[in-house]
């Protein structure tokens, strides 16, 4: 069943007001483009789940997030004008914090559909005081004290990947952070990616897939669609720059007026960006394919009688 679609129609099908989004891409690989088309949108009072998403500072910015579950912040209100743009406005965010390795362990029970799972982590810190879904237990065949850790089963899930097919089987290479864990743990998903290839891509390589195609709901084709992070294999990113060109008023200002706003779609946004930068901008940052050394990974049908 072919699931390929635009990204405006993808994302106002399947990102609804008030839901829970779950972001990909823990510094490696994010869907910033679905990013910027969920500003435009504005489909906001949402309960964003991600670590380190670098463009979700954007929807905390333009006051989309009611409610941010995470790890680790790396813009504060020093660093991040969005930040403190959140604050000015009266949107800003409620957070409800874990260690990374809690938000695994939240989205690996929503991926294995059991309402909890045991951790010895975090006991003995505060995060339960404060966390309403870490809860201190004893388990029941030791006594021992432990950490029930609630699940996270976001209503959206959205990654973007190197290569997928129009079915929705995708492939991602790379660091992963918590992507496999919160993509297969989304009701709905929604998957971002460098170009669709055949199926028959997808079967000479299995290993690679991180999602099967019967859990995907839409398939985008965008490239560069996780700029300004980079994405294994790829292009490199331009992290640092986009935070020092939206961490000032006039500079997030400019950002989100010329660049999410003043753009109807990605292809738009990828033409205005290299317009306002030097020659050969984008060009700088594709990666110069290495080959490693080869493996097997397909099989033949034997020609020889058993």
């Amino acid at each position: 069943m072919d699931k390929v679609m635009n990204m405006q129609e993808a994302i106002a099908r399947f990102v609804k007001p008030g839901s829970t989004l779950f972001l990909a891409g823990m510094q490696h690989g994010e869907p910033s483009a679905a990013i910027h088309e969920i500003i435009r949108q504005k489909i906001g009072h949402l309960t964003l789940v991600s670590c380190l998403v670098t463009t979700s500072n954007l929807l905390i910015g333009e006051g989309l997030i009611n409610k941010m579950v995470t790890a680790y912040m790396q813009q504060d209100e020093k660093r991040s004008y969005s930040m403190r743009k959140a604050r000015e406005t009266g949107r800003y965010p409620v957070f409800e914090e874990y260690s990374h390795f809690g938000v695994s362990l939240a989205l690996l029970a929503g991926q294995m559909g059991i309402p909890f799972i045991p951790a010895r982590c975090q006991a003995g810190s505060d995060m339960p005081k404060y966390n309403p879904n870490l809860a201190t237990v004893a388990c029941p065949f030791t006594g021992e004290t432990v950490v029930a850790v609630r699940a996270i089963v976001p209503d959206t899930g959205i990654i973007h990947v190197q290569r997928a097919d129009a079915e929705g089987n995708a492939q991602k290479w790379g660091t992963m952070g918590v992507d496999i864990e919160g993509i297969n743990a989304s009701r709905t998903v929604i998957v971002t990616t460098e170009k669709i290839v055949d199926a028959d891509v997808i079967r000479r390589d299995p290993n690679r897939t991180i999602i099967p195609c019967f859990r995907v709901s839409a398939v985008v084709e965008q490239p560069w669609g996780a700029h300004p992070m980079h994405l294994a294999g790829c292009y490199s990113g331009d992290m640092w720059g986009f935070y020092g060109e939206t961490g000032r008023p006039e500079g997030y200002q400019s950002y989100v007026d010329n660049l999410v706003y003043g753009v109807r779609d990605w292809e738009e946004y990828l033409k205005k960006r290299a317009e306002m930068k030097p020659p050969g901008y984008f060009e700088g940052f594709k990666i110069k394919a290495v080959k490693s050394e080869p493996i097997t990974t397909g099989y033949e049908e034997s020609q020889h009688e058993p």
